[in-house]
């Protein structure tokens, strides 16, 4: 198949801009940064950088004493706007590095499973991807610095998503409709993953950096991990290196989960030129490997992956008369996975792919005050070997125009308006046929939003959107045996765009001692794309065969109905008193989603999560955090035909972290000690392809270590 050459091109029109730009750096109190004429953020570069942060908790939630508790700036993705949390109408969650660290799992979906709306795909020990409100895959994009980490994540829940949770400075949760910048494959939510491999500030330090290394007792994981930054003259540099090796986890039953092991190393260099009060522009280069088990395999089963991401970030402030900054992102990933039984190679799955965005920012214009961007795709995805069964090789392209805008109608009041169109061709093999075919598709997307702020402690948001998304290329042209999932998936060539409508409601309170978080949403799905399971089993060669035949497949078919989603989040805490050189306080979150066909016999939409609520009690010290409390998964009766059911369970989870300062405060050093799963409790996911065969881990005891300099 032709390989697409705008990669190249746009490379190189990115370089020509640059080269244009003025030399020098900006140094200002002992930090030189990037001089905007006014705040404003993206995901890879926080405008608030380069200012003094208060030392986050060791938990989600979590301050130290009323005292010394203040609200908390957060930079969101889905605006290209700078915001605190409480001024947008979409509902944001914010994941620090000292909090992504205490919750550490193998995957990015893993670590963050017990945030608010957030579950997980939870397939394997190393592929474990975000699910948001109940939607995966094609509803929900993962970014790296704002851009699609570009793999085959999904095509299949087996297949991982090639960030490492080491390399993450932080993560950025965008939920709800008001994600344009994205299109309507992001209509539940982005999950922003930011590393600052293309740094975003100069700083005094010739060399800083981190160490961490961590050991589990449920899977005597090993994790450890090399993070280093510097600044020399005008240019900013960073490197990293991580390093994971895991066992098949220990589950309550006894024994061990089959195919859960992981064996992955990433590393990174980057570095950015800093332009006299005008811009930045900088480079970054990723290579990332994982060997990883495939569960429930009679064999042993493994997908060998390795991905080679190339990426650049430039800014230029005030380019012209009216604008406020230019913005050029751009990343192309080569990446390849062999899916291996006994250590033979079977299928092979490539992607070739080229995501580029740029962005204008402009002053205030007749009371508005936003921004306008073009994005672009070339993706040319190919599945050799066996899997030429599964899916041809098939090639996508997609341009976008979007905008966001937003004015103050009054002090209190605020309005957010947005728009994109996108042109999608996707080109492919359906089943039975011989012949490609290329579809083409125009989806619209558009949002309105309101902020509504009567008092310094209370926000009201209200928005409303409706989004439109092209069907991804297995919805299309899937057509044959998928052994990971135990499935034989046959796509419908003749899917159309599927539309969704939107209606989102967002509150949050603060007071000294309370703080509150309550999001509810509705989302009707007009020709809703999902995979249903027909309760037949097939051979590899699609034709019927008894159930108990040891190569049984369970036919599964991509098709569109109507339906909605409905759910609510809530989060809140409480500081209860100051004692013993610190703060005590409670949190706890609950989430709902209920997703239902308007139609037809079979009404429930399959693999939704069930409701999930928990608590804790925490301690917030000078030198010492403590945290006891529990997490509770609830049944889930609502599924739909061939799903079985899951049984509620309850976690007990608790952490004890202390942190030292020795070689004249110098050094901190943080030593840390957590529990999950204490009671050795039996859980499954129900959102897995594999429930009925994955039992989740068993009682773990990790142990940390993170040095910084």
């Amino acid at each position: 198949m032709h390989r697409d050459r705008t990669p190249v091109a746009l490379l190189t029109a990115a370089a020509l801009l640059w080269s244009s730009a003025q030399s020098g750096a900006d140094q200002a109190n002992g930090v030189t940064s990037v001089e905007q004429p006014e705040a404003v953020a993206t995901p890879a570069e926080p405008a608030d950088a380069a200012q003094p942060q208060a030392e986050p908790a060791d938990d989600a939630h979590h301050g130290g004493s009323a005292a010394d508790h203040a609200p908390e700036r957060i930079v969101v993705t889905g605006s290209p706007l700078e915001h605190d949390r409480d001024e947008l109408a979409l509902p944001v969650d914010r994941i620090d590095r000292d909090e992504l660290l205490h919750e550490l799992g193998a995957t990015i979906g893993e670590s963050l499973m017990t945030r608010p709306g957030i579950s997980t795909t939870g397939f394997a020990g190393g592929a474990s991807r975000p699910v948001i409100r109940g939607q995966d895959a094609f509803r929900t994009e993962v970014t790296e610095d704002g851009l699609p980490t570009q793999d085959v994540s999904r095509e299949s829940p087996d297949h991982a998503v090639p960030i490492n949770p080491l390399a993450i400075e932080r993560i950025e949760v965008v939920r709800g409709p008001a994600t344009l910048r994205y299109g309507g494959g992001a209509v539940g939510g982005v999950v922003n993953a930011i590393t600052q491999r293309v740094p975003d500030q100069l700083d005094d330090n010739l060399v800083s950096g981190e160490v961490f290394g961590a050991l589990d007792s449920v899977a005597k994981r090993r994790d450890l991990s090399l993070n280093l930054d510097g600044s020399g003259g005008p240019v900013a540099w960073h490197a990293d290196a991580l390093l994971r090796r895991a066992d098949d986890y220990r589950i309550p039953s006894g024994g061990r989960q089959q195919g859960t092991f992981v064996d992955a190393f990433s590393g990174a260099l980057g570095a950015a030129y800093f332009f006299d009060d005008r811009g930045r522009f900088g480079l970054s280069y990723t290579r990332f490997e994982s060997d990883y088990g495939i569960p429930g395999q009679d064999e042993r089963a493994e997908i060998d992956l390795r991905s080679n991401r190339a990426s650049f970030e430039g800014d230029w402030f005030e380019p012209a008369g009216g604008l406020r900054e230019l913005r050029l992102r751009g990343a192309y990933t080569d990446y390849q996975h062999d899916e291996k039984i006994e250590g033979v190679t079977g299928q092979t799955f490539q992607n070739n792919q080229f995501d580029g965005r740029l962005e204008l920012l402009h002053h205030e214009l007749f009371g508005f005050l936003g921004a306008a961007g073009l994005t672009g795709r070339s993706r040319d995805f190919e599945a050799l070997g066996e899997a030429v069964e599964y899916l041809a090789p098939t090639n996508t392209t997609t341009i976008a125009a979007y905008f966001f805008e937003e004015r103050s109608f009054l002090s209190e009041l605020v309005g957010e308006l947005g728009f994109r169109v996108e042109g999608t061709r996707v080109e492919g093999t359906p089943a039975g046929a011989s012949r490609e075919r290329d579809r083409s598709f125009v989806p619209l997307s558009g949002s309105i939003g309101l902020v509504y702020t009567p008092r310094e402690d209370l926000s009201l948001g209200l928005t409303g959107a409706a989004s439109q998304r092209a069907p991804a290329e297995v919805e299309l042209f899937a057509r044959g045996p998928h052994e990971a999932t135990g499935t034989f998936e046959t796509g419908d060539p003749n899917l159309n765009e599927e539309t969704s409508y939107t209606a989102e409601l967002r509150l949050s309170f603060e007071r000294e001692r309370f703080r509150l978080d309550v999001a509810g949403f509705y989302t009707h799905y007009r020709d809703y794309i999902f995979a249903q399971l027909t309760g037949v089993t097939v051979g590899e060669d699609g034709n019927v065969v008894p159930a108990t035949d040891p190569d049984a497949l369970d036919q599964l078919f991509y098709r569109d109905r109507n339906a909605f989603f409905a759910g609510t989040e809530v989060s809140a805490r409480v500081d209860l008193f100051d004692g013993l050189g610190g703060g005590f306080g409670i949190d706890g979150q609950f989430d709902f989603v209920r997703a239902r066909f308007t139609s037809g016999a079979d009404r429930n939409v399959p693999r939704i999560p069930p409701i999930r609520w928990g608590a804790s009690l925490f301690y917030q010290g000078d030198w010492l955090r403590g945290r006891v409390g529990f997490f509770r998964t609830q049944a889930q009766d609502d599924v739909s035909n061939f799903e079985n059911a899951t049984s509620a369970f309850t976690f007990l989870n608790a952490s004890l972290t202390l942190s030292l300062a020795p070689l004249y405060d110098r050094v901190p050093v943080e030593l840390s000690v957590q529990g999950r799963n204490l009671t050795d409790q039996k859980g499954r996911n129900v959102v897995s392809f594999r429930a009925d065969e994955l039992l989740l881990p068993g009682r773990n005891v990790r142990g940390t270590l993170r040095v910084r300099f």
